[in-house]
């Protein structure tokens, strides 16, 4: 087993255990002169799928992992017993969070034991790291970010079937999460990334829509973005690995609306249809 697979494995077993994260921070390296790409973006987005594309760069490395867990700095909704629902523990993970100047230098040295130094430019995906773009923004200079939308029903329904409620959360026992909840999770997304991202330097916004249909195009308007060379191969063709699976790019979203029930589609109007038609989204009849 390559060592960044045990790296990886230790990470998932270890990582709130103090003294293992003092060593990987010791035994980490400094990254300087290196660009900064930050996925950000709710849940069932698109979010992994650009992360594997962008990877798959030569002048780009990423992580086996979203970086929130690859260090003990950074605090995640599932620290709150919240799978995929940052939202509802959106102030208890603020208050978590203490002097970044420190935190930012120990989590690169975590995920230096990651990153291929050969390359120029680090992506990193996490989806609460939507909630500290401020912070990335000043500590991982330059940092680009890329926001990626997809349509908010099939966001909804994808997080309402892949959220496992988990124990000590106040809902736990349930199947899963009332749809109402996961359709605000896509507009809290939406809106603090509205709320931030003026203040950056560096931000492009990109839908699942485009990519999954045409992504030699989206791909290389992110390239133009980056100032790196345009990709001439057909990434269509390519399989990625997506939550355990290989596949080609395919736009999910009618399979995924098509699961909703009329009751859930309009529960999801309700709480999010000023965004869906903000973002261009069509509004279901229920």
């Amino acid at each position: 087993m390559k060592k960044q697979q045990i790296l990886h494995k230790l990470f998932g077993r270890l990582r709130k255990n103090i003294l293992f994260s003092k060593l990987m921070e010791k035994t980490g390296k400094d990254i300087k002169n290196k660009k900064w790409i930050f996925i950000v973006g709710c849940y069932n987005s698109g979010t992994t799928l650009l992360d594997q594309i962008l990877a798959s760069h030569p002048e780009i490395s990423g992580l086996p992992d979203e970086g929130v867990v690859l260090t003990d700095q950074l605090v995640t909704p599932e620290d709150f017993n919240w799978r995929r629902m940052w939202w509802k523990c959106k102030k208890e993970m603020k208050n978590s969070e203490i002097d970044v100047k420190k935190d930012a230098a120990k989590v690169k040295k975590h995920w230096s034991h990651f990153y291929d130094f050969k390359k120029s430019y680090f992506v990193e995906k996490s989806i609460s790291n939507s909630l500290r773009i401020p912070f990335f923004n000043k500590h991982f200079k330059p940092a680009y970010f890329i926001h990626i939308v997809r349509n908010g029903y099939a966001v909804a329904e994808g997080i309402k079937r892949k959220a496992e409620v988990m124990d000590g959360n106040p809902l736990y026992g349930n199947e899963s999460y009332p749809i109402e909840m996961c359709a605000e999770q896509w507009v809290q997304s939406l809106q603090i990334i509205e709320e931030t991202k003026t203040e950056l330097d560096h931000f492009l916004e990109i839908n699942y829509e485009d990519l999954s249909e045409n992504p030699n195009k989206v791909i290389n308007e992110i390239m133009d973005f980056l100032n790196l060379e345009k990709v001439d191969q057909d990434i269509a063709a390519n399989k990625f690995q997506i939550h355990e699976k290989n596949s080609t790019i395919k736009n999910m979203n009618s399979r995924s609306i098509s699961k909703l029930s009329k009751a859930e589609i309009a529960a999801i109007n309700k709480v999010a249809g000023a965004y869906l038609t903000k973002y261009g989204y069509e509004t279901l009849e229920a």
